[in-house]
Order: structure tokens, then C-alpha cells, then sequence
């Protein structure tokens, strides 16, 4: 079935898109089906625009094959969408909506479709079909993490870690509820400050929490004799948890720490001086030296102790279940620059 005589179909949630073609062309055929005066211009991303409204997306290993179409708005006009309100009146209830990075998509992952929205300029921007390669945004502590350190870096002042002090300033103040919500998510606690800058978290945290820690340590002394003779007299009397307290704070620390160094040259947008180029590529060199394998091997630790169950969740499911903003962080970095 050639999709683009009859694009009504795609509203169909049984439609087996292994039934449909695209100017002929249907998933999994070579690249070399795509007809070489239609190609407006060299592969991007992956992605070969034509002059027919149509992009395809081309696998990245052998053979080379077509996994997922775009469809440009000038082909969908019959479906008439032309208010975010429609996408859902005519497609049913999505599987989830994410606003990011100034855009909307709507999942509807039975049937391997996304429905973008560009929020910019309030217009559908195209409908992707196929193995998708926009995918929900997905969170785990390590995320946790990575946004702890930016708030903390954009917040110094512990006594703004409220959202009462942050209400004003969007940014700071939705980062803030994001790391609210993904604490309770990942049973943190759910005051940022004592819970986890503070540690208190590792007090609803038991021993066996600690074992990746403990077999990491015992690694460790395996490789020498004298250390390996007083962790066996240590261990005896790790029977509190209390007793790990000073590990987790410096490795937290440390991580804390190495992040500020490698971010040394993040604030440079942009550099006119010879001298200044000069002491940016001298420091960028001797960051890019650095083994970061440890540094990985201690927040891997670190994650683990923080969810032991190492679970994951959806950006949809943080919203529905845990109180996560539902915006677009990125354009509001944008609207407050």
C-alpha cells in the first residue's frame, strides 16, 4: 500500500507499517531503492532528505538498510492538523507526550510512530515511522546525579534549596522539582539537603546495600598481604552502616570535585585573544589525558548504593506518578538567558 496516495490509514492503530511503501520504498530495503535525483543533499545524522517531503533513515551498519521514514507536513494536509489539540483526536490517546528541546512529540510506540510538534512556530513539524530513534527520555540515578551537581553548581547557597527561595527563577526552581521528584522515585528521601547532601538516605539503606562497596574493597586488599590481614579484623565491625558514612562522603566528594575540573572550560562560548585559545587548548589537552575509568568505577559504586534496585523510568511516568514537571527545561534555560 503506497502510503502517500492514501495517508488517512496511518490513523489506523493496527496498521502494520510492513504493509506500506513510501514513493515505493518500504522498510528494510536497501538504501540504493531511493532514487538518486531525489536526494537533496548528503547524508545527515543518518537521514537522507528528498524533494518529495519524505526523509529516510538509513541503518548504520551493513547492509545499508531503510529503517524509518519522516513525513514533512506538505504530505499530511488531509489529516488536518493543524492544533496540537487534533494529533490526539485523530490518533487516540498517545503512549506519552514529552516537550523538549522546543519541541512536542507524541509517542504511540504500538505502532512505532512519533508525532512531532514544533513548538516554535506552534506547526506540525512531521511524523516519524519505523524503528524510532526519538525514544521517551528515560532516567536512572546516574541522571539523579548529573542533575544534582548542575543545580548544586547553579545554587551554592543551601538555604535556597527550597522552592519557596526559587519560585522566581524558573530554571533553578523546576531543577529543583525535578530533583524532588526523582528523590522520592528512587526512595532518596525528600529534602535535598539532609536526605542526600546530607547523607541521611543511607540510614533506610542496609548492609547487603553495601556489598558492591564491600566486594570492591576486598578486591582491593586481595593484592596485599598486610591490608588483606586488617581488613579481616576491620570487617568485624562493619556491622552498622554508620561505619561507611566517611567512605560514601569523600567518594562523593571526589566525584563532585573531578566533574569541576573536567568542566574547567565550560563557561568559554567563545575566545578572541591568541592567549586565551592558547590556555584553553593547554588545559583541554591535559584534561583529555586523564583515565576517567576509576572515576567512572566510583559513581557506578555510588549509583548502586543510592537505588540498589537499579530501576529506570520513563520521563511520562515520573509526571504521572512522582509530581515531575511536565516543561520544557531547555527552552526555559533559553527564555531566561
Amino acid at each position: 500500500m503506497e502510503l502517500l496516495k492514501d495517508i488517512l490509514p496511518l490513523t489506523d492503530p493496527k496498521l502494520d507499517l510492513n504493509s506500506i511503501t513510501v514513493l515505493g520504498i518500504g522498510l528494510n530495503d536497501s538504501s540504493e531503492s531511493i532514487p538518486p535525483e531525489l536526494i537533496t543533499e548528503d547524508p545527515r545524522g543518518g537521514w537522507l532528505n528528498t524533494s518529495k517531503g519524505v526523509a529516510f533513515r538509513i541503518s548504520e551498519n551493513e547492509p545499508k538498510v531503510i529503517v524509518e521514514f519522516i513525513l514533512k507536513p506538505e504530505l499530511l494536509k488531509e489529516l488536518k492538523l493543524t492544533k496540537k489539540s487534533r494529533i490526539e483526536q485523530r490518533f487516540g490517546e498517545a503512549s506519552a507526550i514529552e516537550h523538549k528541546l522546543g519541541s512536542t512529540y507524541y509517542f504511540y510506540e504500538n505502532q512505532k510512530m512519533v508525532i512531532s510538534w514544533n513548538n516554535s512556530n506552534d506547526q506540525l513539524f512531521g511524523i516519524y515511522l519505523g524503528e524510532n530513534v526519538i525514544k521517551q527520555t528515560q532516567f536512572r540515578v546516574k541522571d539523579f546525579l548529573d542533575k544534582y551537581y548542575e543545580f548544586k553548581a547553579m545554587t551554592p547557597n543551601y538555604n535556597e534549596w527550597n522552592a519557596k527561595s526559587l519560585k522566581y527563577n524558573k530554571p533553578r526552581f523546576y531543577r529543583f522539582k525535578e530533583l524532588e521528584s526523582l528523590m522520592v522515585a528512587f526512595d532518596i528521601g525528600n529534602d535535598l539537603l539532609t536526605d542526600f547532601k546530607n547523607r541521611k538516605f543511607l540510614n533506610h539503606r542496609t548492609l547487603e546495600d553495601f556489598r558492591p562497596i564491600v566486594e570492591d574493597i576486598e578486591r582491593y586488599v586481595s593484592q596485599n598481604g598486610f591490608e588483606k590481614l586488617r581488613w579481616e579484623r576491620e570487617r568485624e565491625r562493619l556491622k552498622d552502616i554508620r561505619s561507611f558514612g566517611m567512605l560514601v562522603q569523600i567518594f562523593m566528594r571526589f566525584s563532585e570535585e573531578m566533574r569541576n575540573l573536567l568542566n574547567f572550560n565550560s563557561g568559554w562560548l567563545e575566545s578572541g585573544s591568541v592567549t586565551s585559545r592558547y590556555s584553553i587548548h593547554k588545559t583541554h589537552q591535559l584534561l583529555k589525558s586523564i583515565d576517567l575509568q576509576e572515576l567512572h568505577e566510583i559513581e557506578h559504586l555510588l549509583c548502586k548504593l543510592i537505588d540498589p534496585k537499579e530501576r529506570t523510568f520513563t520521563k511520562s511516568e515520573l509526571i504521572k506518578n512522582y509530581e515531575f514537571p511536565d516543561v520544557d527545561l531547555h527552552s526555559i534555560d533559553m527564555d531566561n538567558y
